[in-house]
């Protein structure tokens, strides 16, 4: 199964690139996406990419405070790197990101205040941007939270259905200790409201993701060959 995951590594996270690469391919993962913030700071790169078994994919996470200054970082990373990942924390950056085809997956909070809304989901629809759900919330929280959190997830799995968003399920690792196998990865999101083999989709996805984008378009449904 060509499994892959989307995580964040050192500086801003705690492993570094080729301990992720190790740990992920230890796991059954065919690769990984490097999706930080500041994708040109990464340590050791070089070393993660040598090791064999696991391809190694360098991608973006895109944050901004302003809804005009994301779609211009969009706009100049998505020339440079194969994977574009918008983590959203308002409905304002939720709304942009569905509206900018640039955008390969939005990860949305699952926050039952402030939901998934039906013109965010036909704009993700309509762009086709997968919609990311991220499943450390199930090992992080406790009590009412997860509860609360868990209602808007499967909230948000029911607009993804409706819509016939393409969905992708990760654990938003920046250790190699926050990793979970694909197995492990698969049982957490069926406890969260996935069909097994709906959440084995969400896992590959992101693999189908990157063989569209290595594909050169000159234009919507045109492929220069």
């Amino acid at each position: 199964m060509s499994f892959y995951e989307c995580l964040g590594v050192f500086p801003e996270g705690a492993s570094s690139a080729s301990r992720m690469a190790l740990t992920a391919k230890g796991l059954g993962y065919q690769g990984i996406i490097i999706c930080n913030r500041d994708p040109g700071r990464i340590f050791m790169l070089q070393a993660a990419e040598k090791i064999k078994g696991i391809e190694v994919v360098m991608g973006a996470e895109v944050t901004s405070s302003s809804c005009k200054a994301l779609k211009s970082r969009i706009s100049a990373l998505r020339a440079r790197y194969p994977f574009i990942m918008v983590r959203a924390g308002s409905e304002e950056i939720v709304r942009v990101a569905s509206e900018d085809p640039n955008v390969d997956l939005l990860i949305h909070p699952c926050d039952f205040r402030r939901p998934l809304t039906i013109a965010s989901a036909r704009a993700a629809k309509l762009n086709q941007i997968c919609l990311g759900f991220d499943l450390s919330g199930l090992v992080r929280l406790r009590g009412s939270s997860r509860s609360r959190w868990l209602g808007a997830l499967r909230r948000n799995l029911q607009l993804v259905r409706k819509f016939e968003i393409h969905p992708i399920i990760t654990a938003s690792a920046t250790s190699h200790l926050d990793l979970h196998s694909p197995r492990d990865l698969v049982a957490m999101a069926e406890v969260a409201g996935f069909e097994r083999d709906e959440a084995k989709e969400a896992l590959r996805r992101p693999g189908m993701l990157l063989e569209l984008n290595r594909r050169k378009w000159v234009g919507p449904g045109v492929e220069l060959l």
